[in-house]
């Protein structure tokens, strides 16, 4: 039920600027609580958030420390939608629990003159203040190594500390709803920056959570930016029961692909799998999402009722494992064995070879796999390997394995014991068998 505001004038060791040659910047924090919250950020000396700042259309990479991947990509700081609510994780950009931060960069794409640097978040508890120091660079092209760089490295490539910003109360409620303005001293102009480098701290480490959930950042230029122009999800309803998104919104050149080969791909294969995985009393999800993510590593993950997918990798495998790699992920939309509660923890090279088995052994084409190196290989190697040894005793002991398997799974009751109920030999004595074949060129 109440409002703090605080300014202060931050005197920094700065690289003289030709705009802020007072080696100075005004740091206003204001913090919204109770009533005054509200998913338009109102404050009464900060502005809202816009939607038409310099920042609306820039890149954003992290470049230090690993984002959490219950929050949003980068890119839910520029693209002008706020959060309804207090404790919306996606609807945020945080780093991992337990970290110590990272550093985030801003790529406003050329060098402007910035007037103000604004940043807002949102959390009823620890994740709501915001601790930062700020850095800008006006060059057009450089080296980005500046993932473990101290402030005098920084300094030495050119790299001017604009603002140190700490919003946390000296006492009382740290949540609520942080807005943080940065100016130049007097009214004037903080510089003239290109990019923008964030190195953000925890708000405390007395427990994993003390990462800020921050919902907003703005670059104020003086000038009204056109919002960049965002690709609407392909909805595609499979009969009158399953529904998926693909949202390539952050990679619009890849929807001729995914509308040419990848939705008949799911459309016909998603389906396919609920038949291949049932079990008593479950029903798969009806309704999930696939994200192409600009700013992604490695190749795709699940989680819950979402597939990420890196699109640059992709871009480099359309004619390869891209679709692959998508029905592999469709099988863990299926599987679900994450909501388990039951006594054994199921082993992830069973989850991830029976995803494997169904991508490499019913969907791909035979000329395609990759057969195991009988001397170096173990049923324990996961993916391929295990997808290989599943299929094998499929094809000799029990074509109902993996169907078997998946229903003993679901329910978080995996057992090595079970591959002796169902074939009759245990797992290692149908490994040596397997083994046997291989050696023998069969």
């Amino acid at each position: 039920m109440s409002r703090i505001w605080l300014q202060a004038s931050l005197l920094l060791m700065l690289a003289v600027s030709p705009r802020l040659s007072a080696a100075e910047s005004e740091v206003q924090v204001e913090i919204n609580r109770g009533e005054q919250e509200s998913p338009e950020f109102r404050f009464e000396k900060i502005p809202s958030p816009s939607a038409t700042d310099a920042a609306s259309g820039a890149k954003l990479k992290i470049v230090a420390g690993r984002r959490d991947e219950n929050g949003g990509r980068p890119l839910v700081l520029t693209d002008g939608k706020l959060p309804g609510g207090a404790d919306e994780p996606a609807s945020n950009f945080f780093f991992a629990p337990g970290s110590n931060g990272g550093r985030l960069l801003v790529d406003l794409g050329e060098s402007t003159g910035v007037k103000k640097i604004s940043s807002y978040s949102w959390h009823p508890q620890s994740r709501g203040p915001q601790v930062y120091k700020l850095y800008g660079d006006k060059q057009r092209a450089k080296s980005f190594d500046v993932a473990s760089a101290g402030h005098d490295e920084l300094a030495e490539a050119d790299w001017q500390l604009i603002a140190s910003v700490d919003s946390r109360p000296e006492e009382g409620d740290e949540g609520g709803q942080h807005g943080v303005n940065i100016t130049g001293p007097k009214g004037r102009d903080l510089g003239t920056f290109r990019y923008l480098l964030f190195d953000i701290a925890p708000t405390e480490m007395k427990t994993p959570f003390g990462q800020t959930f921050f919902s907003e950042i703005d670059v104020d230029d003086g000038r009204e930016h056109e919002a960049p122009a965002q690709l609407a999800p392909e909805v595609v309803r499979i009969g009158d029961k399953y529904e998926i998104v693909f949202d390539a919104s952050d990679a619009p050149d890849l929807m001729p692909w995914i509308k040419e080969t990848l939705i008949p791909i799911c459309t016909e294969w998603y389906p396919k799998i609920v038949d291949l995985l049932p079990s008593d009393g479950y029903a798969a999800p009806e309704r999930f999402t696939i994200t192409f993510h600009s700013d992604m590593g490695g190749v795709a993950h699940a989680m819950g009722t979402e597939i990420h997918c890196s699109a640059p990798w992709f871009a480099q495998n359309l004619d390869g494992e891209a679709a692959g790699a998508v029905v592999h992920e469709m099988v863990h939309i299926v599987q679900q064995y994450g909501r388990t509660r039951g006594a054994h923890r199921n082993p992830g090279w069973m989850v991830e070879g029976a995803a494997d088995y169904i991508r490499w052994f019913l969907y791909e084409p035979v000329e395609k796999r990759r057969q195991p190196n009988p001397d170096r290989a173990n049923y324990t190697d996961s993916y391929q390997t295990t997808a290989a040894f599943l299929d094998y005793v499929v094809a000799e002991h029990d074509p109902k394995l993996v169907e078997k398997f998946n229903a003993a799974m679901r329910q978080g009751e995996y057992d090595d014991k079970l591959w002796e109920q169902y074939t009759g030999k245990t797992v290692d004595e149908l490994w040596a068998e397997y083994v046997r074949t291989l050696k023998a060129g069969k």
